[in-house]
């Protein structure tokens, strides 16, 4: 799988931004000087998006996808995980030093210069969610991103790259201290084609939760 290089920086700062990381490992050199690298852990039922980013990585690194053992005492019985690791890499470096500040994650500027369909659908895949709202007479759909990681202004950064480069309005929800964006309802339908083609089958559940309504478009 050969990409171009600014599609696959837009790959993976959008898969490393949502649910993805790129990580400093632990180093014992006196000067600190050592590349990072992406990992990433799922569900494994989600293994053909963690194909998909394994291959994308490839591009750049080798990668490794292994089962992870499940390190919780608390009892509770949790789905398998699988765990994605690439090795480390001067362009992880450099993309760590945009995602992250203060190690927390941001909103890159220029991750959003790039934004496109795909990008929207790995938002969506790694963060979105669906429902069907009953609670009115007319019951609706309800989709959401739930960026709740990042600040009110990278919410509204990107709610705006969203409709400058999509055309899709999204509004910037409040839940507790936390924002996500919702996108509005006269906006489904043009969100629902445009990111559909890049879905993965794993994650076709989202939209197959309020197919109902997708039915009367």
């Amino acid at each position: 799988m050969n990409i171009d290089p600014k599609q696959l920086i837009k790959l993976l700062s959008y898969m490393a931004t949502f649910d993805g990381g790129i990580y400093k490992p632990h180093t014992k050199n006196p000067d600190g000087k050592v590349n990072c690298q992406f990992i990433m852990q799922m569900r494994k039922e989600n293994e053909d998006y963690l194909q998909w980013v394994k291959s994308v990585i490839e591009n750049v690194t080798s990668a490794r996808l292994t089962e992870r053992p499940d390190y919780n005492t608390d009892g509770y019985q949790r789905k398998p995980q699988l765990r994605l690791e690439s090795n480390r890499h001067s362009l992880f470096t450099k993309l760590r030093d945009r995602i992250y500040i203060d190690n927390h994650k941001v909103i890159d500027p220029h991750m959003l210069r790039l934004l496109d369909e795909e990008a929207l659908a790995i938002i969506f895949m790694c963060d979105g969610g669906t429902n069907i709202d009953l609670r009115h007479k007319n019951p609706h759909a309800k989709i959401e991103l739930h960026t709740k990681g990042f600040s009110y202004a990278d919410n509204m950064a990107l709610s705006g790259a969203i409709y400058d480069k999509l055309g899709i309005v999204s509004n910037v929800n409040r839940h507790g201290k936390y924002y996500y964006l919702n996108i509005a309802t006269k906006s489904h339908k043009t969100f629902y084609e445009t990111v559909k083609p890049y879905i993965k089958p794993s994650f076709d559940y989202k939209f197959e939760r309020i197919a109902p309504v997708i039915a009367g478009w």
